[in-house]
C-alpha cells in the first residue's frame, strides 16, 4: 500500500499571493517529469500514470518545485589510496537560482529506498508561477 505524507513548509522566502506550498514525502523513482520554465523555475511537467507522484495525491501539473531532500558527505577518508567518502548528512536543497542539471544532480544523490521530501508551491494564477 502506498502512503505519502503532507505538512506546511516553514521558510522565510514569503509565499506569495494566491499561492500556497506543500511537501510531500515519496519513493524514488519519483514518477514525473520536470522541466524549467524561461524564468529558471522547476516545474512538474508531466505526472506518470500511476507513478509515485500521482498516487500521493498532492502533486498536480505546473506546481513549482521549491526544495528536494539530498545527500551530502562532509569528509573523506583515506583507505590505501582510495578515497571514501563519510559523514553522510542530509540536506533540504532549495532550487531557488539553481541550474536545471543541479537540481537533477541533488535529487540523484537521494538514495532510492528512503522516502525524499520535496516542497513544491501551487499558484492559483500567474503570480508566483
Amino acid at each position: 500500500m502506498f502512503h505519502s505524507h503532507a505538512f506546511a513548509i516553514n521558510t522565510a522566502d514569503p509565499v506569495p499571493p494566491g499561492c500556497a506550498r506543500y511537501a510531500v514525502e515519496i519513493k524514488k523513482p519519483l514518477g514525473m517529469y520536470l522541466a524549467e520554465d524561461k524564468n529558471g523555475n522547476i516545474f512538474v511537467e508531466e505526472l506518470l500514470p500511476e507513478g509515485a507522484a500521482e498516487k500521493s495525491g498532492l502533486i498536480s501539473v505546473g506546481d513549482r518545485l521549491i526544495a528536494v531532500s539530498a545527500i551530502v558527505f562532509n569528509s573523506t577518508m583515506d583507505y590505501g589510496g582510495v578515497a571514501v567518502k563519510k559523514g553522510e548528512e542530509q540536506i533540504r536543497f532549495a532550487t531557488r537560482g539553481e541550474k536545471f542539471d543541479t537540481v537533477m544532480a541533488a535529487i540523484s544523490t537521494w538514495p532510492a529506498p528512503r522516502k525524499m521530501k520535496l516542497e513544491f508551491q501551487r499558484c492559483d494564477d500567474e503570480n508566483g508561477a
